[in-house]
């Protein structure tokens, strides 16, 4: 009943508002991009496995499930690297990001609406013979169009909100409903699980596994990359770098005035702000020149050098990186009331992390980087500096907080092993009823 007046209300939607939507995006050239994709249209995309193996349909909302997917996609390569590995994302932004990340690895493309014409037709050009859901994203026409052609779908690093939950609560039984579509449901956390338990969902398909996110990969030489980033930077290896990744707006300017205030006992100290969106680097460069900085582009300081100690990241997939040449890490979206972001990924640098006092999108990073002594939250400006200052003067106390911070990352490694097992159970199952071509490696599941 309920999946029947979800699939008439969004029939009824896309006829009423689809024809202004058209007008409008021919006017302004707005959401054109990709519209084909987003209707279910797959033209001159062909998708095939090799030696028989499976295709995997990953489904990632934004930028920020990007980095889950990249751990899993590793994980699936590494397994059944005869398999098509497909991913579609709803945003302009998350499909640039994964194209830049994966796109040796993976066809990056718009997710199709959640309209029963486009998901259909999605369906049948991709042929998926699994779905893998990241973070709670769903779709319920998808979903049903899924189950009804027998396809195993799989909702990886769940998690569920408070505020997603109490939406979700008001309609118990159709979410539980969305929800039962997924053969097994791997939960972030025990209190994840426990939501989605009280949402009706099956105990025995709930697999509390950890965060995906922070399941990172050591990379192959960080000293490396850190000596790289310093000569490309024009960076001693004493000179004091804050380095402020997905800034908000409010935040830039906040931080130049930390900065400012530490320069008189951390002189010839560097800030690397890096806005989360690349959409406010014009305004943030001009609130910047309003408050009488000076400052360089990150894409142009190989051309020109380094001539300022500001540095305005304007380039898409460096910051992981960047943290590399950090004294002190700043993950932005926490001083306003944004929720965070990744403090695992900038610990993993072995770095003191610090944030503001919104962290609700990442209270289970916090805690554990807090309890590892690697992160400190801080209040407000004041008390950042006052902390900046602590790690700064006290070598022994910044030793201990950056050592903290590494550990805790590198304890968060498993959470991708744990959540694919079902995953790779399922294709072990349909190469063994396919003549064992789309099977995981020997031994694996």
């Amino acid at each position: 009943m309920f999946y029947g007046i979800y699939r008439l209300l969004t029939r009824l939607s896309f006829i009423l508002l689809f024809p202004g939507f058209l007008v409008y995006a021919l006017l302004t050239g707005k959401h054109w991009k990709g519209l084909g994709q987003r209707l279910g249209c797959y033209r001159g995309i062909l998708i095939a496995a090799a030696d028989g193996g499976p295709v995997i349909w990953l489904h990632a909302a934004s930028v920020g499930e990007i980095k889950a997917a990249e751990v899993l996609v590793t994980r699936l390569r590494s397994e059944i690297p005869q398999a098509a590995l497909v991913l579609t994302t709803m945003t302009e932004q998350g499909l640039q990001v994964a194209r830049q990340q994966l796109n040796h690895q993976v066809d990056c493309l718009f997710a199709p609406l959640d309209l029963p014409g486009a998901v259909d037709r999605a369906i049948r050009h991709l042929r998926p013979d699994l779905y893998l859901c990241l973070e709670t994203e769903l779709w319920p026409n998808m979903l049903a169009a899924l189950r009804k052609r027998g396809i195993p779908c799989f909702l990886l690093n769940a998690r569920l909100s408070d505020k997603s939950f109490r939406r979700y609560r008001r309609l118990r039984s159709f979410t539980s409903q969305v929800l039962d579509s997924f053969e097994s449901i791997a939960a972030i956390s025990a209190a994840d699980a426990e939501r989605l338990a009280t949402l009706k969902v099956a105990p025995e398909k709930i697999l509390v596994c950890g965060n995906v996110k922070y399941d990172l990969e050591p990379l192959p030489d960080q000293e490396n990359i850190r000596r790289d980033w310093q000569r490309r930077l024009g960076l001693s290896a004493d000179t004091p770098v804050l380095v402020a990744g997905s800034t908000h707006s409010g935040e830039e300017l906040l931080l130049l005035e930390v900065c400012r205030a530490l320069k008189r006992s951390l002189p010839g100290l560097v800030l690397i702000l890096a806005p989360r969106h690349l959409g406010r680097l014009e305004p943030v460069g001009d609130e910047l020149a309003g408050a009488g900085a000076e400052y360089d582009l990150l894409s142009l300081i190989k051309e020109k050098g380094r001539l300022h100690d500001l540095i305005l990241v304007d380039t898409m997939g460096d910051l992981a990186s960047l943290y590399a040449v950090a004294t002190f890490i700043f993950c932005g979206g926490s001083l306003v009331d944004r929720g965070g972001h990744n403090i695992m990924e900038a610990a993993s640098w072995g770095r003191p992390v610090l944030y503001g006092p919104s962290m609700k999108d990442f209270a289970d990073a916090k805690a554990l980087l807090e309890a590892g002594g690697g992160g400190f939250q801080v209040a407000d400006c004041a008390e950042l500096l006052s902390r900046i200052k602590q790690l700064a003067d006290d070598p022994d106390f910044y030793r201990q907080a950056a050592t903290g911070a590494g550990k805790t990352a590198l304890s968060q490694r498993g959470a991708a092993d744990l959540q694919l097992q079902p995953v790779l159970a399922a294709i072990r199952r349909l190469g063994d009823n396919n003549g064992n071509k789309a099977g995981a490696k020997p031994g694996q599941a």
